[in-house]
């Protein structure tokens, strides 16, 4: 039996952001949450690949000191986290690559950058932020570490933004770096604190679907919202809801039916990227280190497609081997394409591939154009929630991050809540 004033909530998309949401909205007394997700599988980017003993990440990687909601979920569950091993850069330490920037100790530009960062996101989050902070948010990241003479966090931010998808520093807004690049972030790497889930990311979004209304392998085709609703079609049907949630890319969602001024306002602003993994068995590679990276694929100006780096994973001989899970920016580069060059490179480091087992190839990293920053764009992102009763999460809204993600979705859960629950309905 309905609730009295309980709304019907559709999420279309059940990777990180649509679960997240939905578990997080049951927890604040939502009744009637349903997802829908086009996949047979739930997770999105969360892509695990399993064979024999193998269990490799395709898509989202570790967790870090701000997954506190998502490590809390995995110790309800009783999944086991393991430590990353050591990362090189170029061969060598990678804060070895770091200190040799110019200027103050590392640990004292990083307090610099902390201090910039969290001055910034503060105006940025007034009622009505300064111009001067708007103009600070849509700087480039480069000309924002520049201008604080920062050459040091420079070079830590090759690694940490660059390498994991998230843009050169010469294209990616301030504002996007601050969001990931963060204290805890910064003391993840610092203290060894970096972790994986033993049993894959695939498990916890399973396990936390368990008791959620999921409906995979169904598809929204089609959005339509008035006064009085939203309707959701899918395949299987058509179904009337109070409220809908966009968790998947805000264009695909768009296209799905009218499009309101704001949606196609950020559509315009946001450029997706591309990022893609590869497993592959390799000879004569890295043994003693989990991580290598390189520079030269992570400064301004490098040609996308060239090998990041890669994380070693374990030996399957049905596979070829040892195992790897190298990265490649691959915007407007079909998967030919990145796999020659992917091969190119291992053969000028000397690895000698045994077996191309897969590739994954993903629509990533929503960056925003600087220009429409400067112009409100985040204002416009802010204010468009609960707008035409839809709302919005995921990577456009907040990061690519699985991290990023459901601490935003904790702030959205409770303006829903706010917006949409009585009272005496609320947890």
């Amino acid at each position: 039996m309905r609730l009295q004033n309980q709304p019907r909530v559709a999420i279309a998309g059940g990777g990180p952001g649509g679960l997240s949401l939905a578990r997080l909205l049951k927890d604040q007394g939502f009744q009637h949450v349903t997802v829908f997700e086009a996949e047979p599988r739930v997770g999105g980017k969360s892509w695990t690949f399993y064979s024999g003993g193998a269990v490799v990440e395709m898509g989202t990687c570790y967790t870090t000191l701000s997954h506190k909601i998502v490590k809390r979920w995995m110790k309800r569950f009783k999944m086991k986290l393991r430590r990353n091993g050591e990362m090189k850069f170029d061969g060598r330490e990678f804060m070895d690559y770091v200190r040799q920037g110019a200027g103050p100790p590392f640990g004292v530009q990083a307090l610099r950058y902390f201090w910039g960062g969290w001055r910034l996101r503060r105006r940025l989050a007034r009622t009505n932020p300064p111009q001067s902070a708007i103009d600070e948010a849509a700087m480039s990241t480069l000309d924002w570490l520049r201008a604080r003479r920062l050459p040091k966090i420079e070079l830590f931010l090759h690694r940490i933004l660059t390498l994991q998808g998230y843009g050169f520093l010469d294209e990616t807004a301030a504002i996007q770096a601050h969001r990931w690049c963060d204290i805890p972030l910064f003391l993840s790497g610092a203290l060894n604190q970096l972790h994986m889930p033993e049993d894959g990311w695939y498990e916890l979004w399973r396990r936390l679907a368990e008791d959620l209304d999921v409906r995979v392998d169904t598809p929204v085709t089609r959005v339509e919202r008035d006064q009085e609703g939203v309707w959701v079609e899918t395949p299987k049907g058509r179904e009337r809801f109070d409220q809908i949630v966009c968790a998947m890319p805000l264009d695909e969602f768009a296209a799905l039916g009218e499009a309101n001024a704001a949606e196609a306002r950020v559509n315009a602003a946001v450029a997706w990227q591309g990022y893609t993994t590869s497993l592959i068995a390799a000879d004569n590679w890295f043994t003693e280190w989990h991580v290598e990276a390189y520079s030269d694929t992570a400064r301004p100006g490098a040609p996308l497609g060239k090998l990041l780096g890669a994380r070693r994973e374990t030996i399957e001989p049905e596979l070829g081997g040892r195992i790897y899970v190298i990265g490649q920016l691959s915007r407007g580069l079909t998967p030919e394409e990145l796999r020659d060059i992917a091969l190119s490179d291992l053969e000028r480091v000397g690895v000698n591939v045994t077996n191309f087992i897969m590739q994954k190839s993903w629509k990533y990293f929503a960056q925003y154009d600087r220009k429409a920053v400067a112009q409100g764009l985040l204002n416009v992102m802010r204010r468009m929630q609960g707008e035409q009763r839809t709302w919005y999460t995921g990577a456009t809204f907040s990061h690519e991050a699985v991290s990023n993600i459901v601490n935003f979705n904790a702030q959205l859960s409770k303006d829903m809540r706010n917006a949409l629950l009585p009272p005496e309905s609320a947890a």
